[in-house]
């Protein structure tokens, strides 16, 4: 797969670090997001992936140890710039490794954010739901049971249920850690599957150990590896050229190390 080079830019981060305390978590990254793209963002554990996704959205702001330098521009404008977190956190969706869902039904989890954030007036919220739970098919499997418990759903129900949540307060971008390293085969491939048909609509970055996923679903690939103990940028092109082609010794081991777990089953 490939990006458009002439594509706007969406979502810009520049020079981002994160610390706590006086120990650096990232240091110095920058990369830009374009329209329609799916960027992945791949690596070695504790390299600072998911504390990068969480300052994309400010969700980063709920853990005040965390100290955030640089910037991140959502269409040109700074998403820290702003005093309104929860809109910044309505325009950058996001979707966990672990499925987030309220003990509530199955309608009141899809309406849950939208709600919250005053986009979800009730003659609407019939249509709302339906139109989310269609947008993440899932639709057909609960449409007789909305009112049913949400935890009464599969695991992997339970994630294109909390996409879903995402896709009704209708954000511009989609973050996803490790979407779908919780699930089986069959529903990674449905959320595999997502990943594609919703980038006609929506600009996705998603962070993946998962060597083949990286391959079938992004455009554009960013290795984020430690070195002196922080996260740093280490290689970022498109996805077949980093995958077969790496310039980077540590992607080249961190590629070898995945390979590896896959072969042996590790993973």
């Amino acid at each position: 797969m490939g990006s458009d080079n002439s594509a706007p830019e969406v979502l810009g981060v520049r020079n981002l670090s994160v610390t706590v305390g006086n120990r650096s978590i990232l240091r110095s990254v920058s990369f830009t997001a374009k329209e329609h793209e799916v960027l992945g963002i791949i690596g070695p554990s504790g390299a600072g992936k998911s504390t990068l996704l969480r300052a994309m959205n400010r969700l980063i702001d709920l853990t005040p140890a965390l100290q955030v330098s640089g910037d991140v521009l959502l269409r040109g404008q700074s998403i820290y710039g702003t005093s309104d977190a929860n809109e910044v956190r309505a325009r950058i969706g996001m979707l966990f490794q672990q499925p987030v869902v309220f003990p509530r039904s199955i309608a009141d989890n899809v309406i849950f954010g939208a709600r919250h954030l005053g986009k979800a007036p009730r003659s609407l919220r019939a249509e709302l739901v339906e139109r989310s739970l269609r947008s993440a098919a899932l639709w057909e499997e609960v449409k007789d049971r909305l009112r049913a418990p949400a935890l009464s759903l599969s695991l992997g129900q339970q994630q294109r249920l909390c996409l879903a949540r995402v896709l009704a307060v209708e954000p511009e971008i989609i973050l996803m850690d490790e979407p779908t390293s919780a699930l089986d085969p069959r529903s990674t491939q449905a959320i595999e599957d997502l990943i594609l048909r919703l980038k006609e609509r929506h600009t996705i970055i998603v962070v993946t150990h998962n060597v083949g996923q990286a391959r079938r679903v992004t455009d554009w690939l960013t290795c984020i590896c430690v070195r002196e103990g922080a996260g740093e940028i280490v290689e970022s092109a498109c996805c077949d050229a980093v995958l077969d082609n790496p310039q980077c010794r540590e992607v080249v081991e961190f590629l070898n190390r995945e390979s590896t777990g896959v072969a042996t089953g590790a993973l």
